[in-house]
């Protein structure tokens, strides 16, 4: 007995002193000064460079497995046609195989867009400046997108909201219709460009838009096709093509976020020395794409939606001094200084998941010290 009292007492010095050693390496871990290796995390935002940051716990959000839609098909179909499918956006139209199709307006892809032309822009005449407008004889244009329509407004009520392009004059009402089994509604919208040559009278050129709205699966959003010059006789074509538009649930996409909102504030707060900057302030915070182009539109915006409304972007609002001066900033000069009137606050929106272009805008004044209605946006990452 006194022999396994002896050993029970060895076992717990044993077990005591082990204790010791790893109390006596974390605390030495903590003294060691690893936070000054790397900036602490910010929270929400910084009121002030000295101010105590909130843990960021975003950490769900970044570990997301990302799951994006497919690029925009185009497949042949060996009988004439061409047949053109967006996941993302819900739909597939089918086309003559002689025209040309694009993922966008542009060059570059866009959320759910396609561009479809009945000719090949490369080779088709360049736009008389003065008409700017194409000849119906040149042929047709028509174009697919996604529009947001957050409040859930009738197709026909919402027609009154569409302008496309620089030479809008009016909508002219239309009738309601099916289209791919979804309710649709068809207008016009009368187009009028001017062009005063210096040495000739006015030059107005007119043409007609046909529009269709179609209501996607997801309340929130509308499939917008319009075709232009309605002029043209390739208009037929056309309709033929969209009375066999079919529609379908758009696949959703998951993103991670792969920019912290530590990387967004600490251009603002810090210099390139890592020393805070005396009297800036900044916060961000994180939302869609589509809440995102609210809050830098709170008097409505653009309806068009370029990206995808679920992707992530940071919000972020700066005050303090140098800040970049808006794109009207030049034209805000003293008359008796001759000097840019400095920029007391600027709100932009940046991606959190990459480094895309499809921003939502930016806010820039002169007055005040913060933007009123940021505190009141909501945020993803708390």
């Amino acid at each position: 007995m006194t022999l396994m009292r002896l050993a029970t007492r060895l076992l717990v010095a044993v077990f005591a002193v082990a204790a010791a050693l790893v109390a006596g390496n974390a605390m030495r871990d903590a003294r060691s000064g690893a936070a000054t290796e790397s900036p602490p995390p910010m929270g929400n935002g910084l009121a002030a460079v000295t101010a105590s940051p909130r843990v960021d716990t975003c950490d769900a959000l970044a570990r997301v497995k990302p799951s994006i839609p497919p690029p925009l098909e185009v497949v042949d179909l060996g009988n004439g046609t061409t047949r053109v499918t967006s996941s993302e956006a819900g739909y597939s139209i089918t086309v003559p195989s002689s025209w040309t199709v694009k993922p966008g307006l542009w060059e570059q892809p866009l959320f759910g867009q396609s561009r479809i032309t009945s000719y090949d822009p490369a080779s088709a005449p360049t736009p008389d400046p003065e008409r700017w407008m194409m000849p119906p004889e040149v042929g047709i244009v028509l174009d697919l997108q996604v529009w947001s329509n957050a409040d859930g407004a009738a197709l026909d009520e919402y027609a009154k909201r569409v302008s496309i392009g620089p030479d809008h004059l009016r909508v002219v009402p239309g009738t309601s219709a099916t289209v791919g089994g979804q309710p649709a509604y068809r207008f016009t919208i009368l187009e009028e460009h001017r062009f005063q040559p210096q040495d000739r009278p006015l030059v107005v050129t007119r043409q007609t838009r046909v529009v269709w709205l179609v209501q996607s699966p997801r309340r929130d959003r509308i499939i917008v096709a319009n075709a232009a010059p309605a002029e043209s006789p390739l208009l037929a074509a056309v309709e033929r093509a969209i009375s066999g538009l079919t529609i379908t649930a758009p696949m959703a996409a998951r993103y991670a976020v792969t920019r912290s909102r530590e990387d967004v504030l600490r251009q603002w707060l810090y210099d390139k020395d890592g020393r805070g900057i005396p009297g800036r302030r900044a916060e961000a915070k994180l939302m869609t794409y589509a809440e995102s182009s609210a809050a830098l539109h709170p008097g409505g915006g653009l309806l068009r939606l370029d990206h995808d409304p679920d992707d992530l972007y940071w919000v972020v609002a700066v005050s303090g001094p140098d800040l970049p001066l808006g794109r009207r900033g030049p034209l805000l000069r003293s008359p008796a200084t001759s000097t840019p009137t400095p920029t007391a606050w600027m709100l932009f929106t940046t991606s959190a998941t990459g480094d895309n272009i499809a921003g939502t805008g930016a806010r820039y004044s002169t007055q005040g010290t913060w933007p009123s209605d940021f505190d009141a946006l909501p945020d993803r990452c708390r």
